[in-house]
């Protein structure tokens, strides 16, 4: 992609995360944040491919995506308002929020400019970029799977012990009826 193109995409794609990012906490749905949240990742996802990035940004896009959509579906599940009818704020302590906030990206965007950048791109072809690819891509990847699913499980068992009535669905704790015998 040429300079003009990557530029084309990168600032207007920068730009709307950043919106977006600030909406999730404007907004008094927790589905419409974690929505929200899910558009900006996607739009970061989208600025690691206009940077030529693919592997970063098809991975972020990838993770993103699913990792928001559990996280929409636990809200909805658990949230006694997850829809913002009630009219809920997501912010606490406003001031001391806002002034760390500032600060924080106010030092951020110094480093930044700060930073002296290499000026010289690696080449895919890099003895370290192959070697980094080879290990990831290689013995390192049955420990993400292994990890992806424990946490899996872990979310699955979660739910089921966080339901009312615990995972036998008793109405009472130890009086042994189950509350799916009541209803019939």
């Amino acid at each position: 992609m040429s300079a003009l193109g990557t530029a084309l995409v990168f600032w207007p794609a920068a730009i709307l995360m950043l919106v977006w990012g600030l909406y999730v906490f404007r907004t008094a749905s927790m589905a419409r944040a974690g929505l929200l949240l899910l558009g900006a990742l996607g739009l970061e996802g989208l600025l690691f491919l206009a940077l030529a990035s693919q592997f970063l940004g098809v991975l972020m896009i990838l993770m993103m995506s699913g990792e928001m959509i559990i996280m929409v579906f636990f809200m909805v599940m658990f949230m006694s308002d997850p829809g913002g009818l009630m009219g809920m704020d997501m912010t606490h302590d406003k001031r001391r929020s806002a002034a760390l906030a500032a600060a924080i990206g106010i030092g951020l965007a110094v480093l930044a400019v700060a930073t002296d950048w290499p000026g010289a791109v690696v080449s895919p072809d890099a003895p370290d970029v192959q070697a980094i690819g080879y290990e990831v891509m290689g013995r390192s990847m049955f420990s993400f799977l292994f990890a992806g699913v424990t946490i899996l499980f872990a979310m699955v068992g979660g739910v089921l012990l966080a339901k009312e009535g615990g995972r036998l669905g008793l109405a009472e704790p130890g009086d042994g009826t189950s509350r799916r015998d009541e209803r019939t």
